[in-house]
């Protein structure tokens, strides 16, 4: 009983000062001072909420939803749109949009839970739920096709945004540091990349075997290999050697191009609940 009622007391205070220092973030301009942004409660709410596979606690998250909502009011306050002096440089600017991006996300999961296919339903929440971020009202789909992809062209992106389903890459507890985004972005291709739920190079049939990612985006990958590594004609399979390792990179190398075989992976649409 005395453990139930201290877990009970700090869930209360985690959420208060959590909401509190959200208030504090949200200020408006007072004396010619700027506007905070802080990632403070996402931080806190991955720590939180998500395990070491990238899945989440839709269950604990719901009953304390409020605190991710308090990130949420901010986000809709502030953005590099209404507030650019806050997000100086492109790699601030893409810290801001990702994680906006996995929080709406692990938001309306959660909200929404137990229903589990919310954001994948033919009427999800993708394309017909309003989302404000520094005042303008968008959609999910537009923040990931109209700002994430067109604004950066970076195909890192697909490899850390998290759309709720199994397949899709782990959400990473924690938020991304200052300055540290070209990092996470590294880090989380690498991994997708390397993990044989994506990736799987079958050299007796000359196969590559790819997650779905690949086939949608295609051309973010193409588009890169030919404006940032200068090919010409380049391959899907051409960027995954940038990342993939050694042993499977060797395997890969071993087949030609003319013969070598792409087969997409199976998607798993289900929600990444533990």
């Amino acid at each position: 009983m005395i453990k139930k009622v201290f877990s009970i007391l700090f869930t209360f205070f985690l959420t208060f000062s959590l909401q509190i220092k959200a208030l504090s973030s949200t200020t408006t301009k007072v004396d010619n001072k700027p506007l905070t942004f802080s990632y403070e409660i996402y931080d806190q709410v991955t720590q939180t909420y998500v395990n070491e596979r990238g899945q989440v606690d839709y269950k604990a998250l719901k009953a304390n939803l409020s605190t991710l909502q308090a990130f949420i009011d901010l986000l809709a306050k502030i953005s590099p749109e209404n507030s650019p002096e806050l997000f100086p440089s492109p790699e601030e600017k893409k810290r801001y949009y990702l994680t906006a991006y996995n929080a709406l996300v692990m938001f309306y999961a959660a909200n929404a839970y137990p229903d589990k296919h919310v954001l994948w339903s033919k009427l999800g929440y993708f394309k017909d739920k309003d989302i404000v971020l520094g005042g303008r009202k968008i959609s999910l789909n537009y923040l990931e096709h109209e700002i994430i992809r067109k604004q950066f062209l970076d195909p890192r992106i697909h490899f850390y945004i998290n759309c709720g389903a199994n397949s899709c890459p782990p959400i990473k507890k924690g938020a991304i540091a200052k300055n540290k985004t070209e990092d996470e972005l590294e880090k989380a291709a690498t991994e997708f990349i390397n993990s044989a739920d994506n990736v799987r190079v079958d050299t007796a049939s000359n196969t590559l075997y790819l997650s779905k990612i690949f086939d949608w985006f295609e051309q973010d990958f193409i588009t890169y290999l030919k404006a940032k590594r200068g090919l010409s004609n380049p391959h899907i399979s051409q960027y995954v050697a940038l990342y993939l390792n050694e042993s499977d990179n060797k395997k890969l190398s071993t087949i030609p191009l003319s013969k070598l075989k792409i087969k997409h992976l199976h998607y798993d649409k289900d929600l990444n609940e533990q």
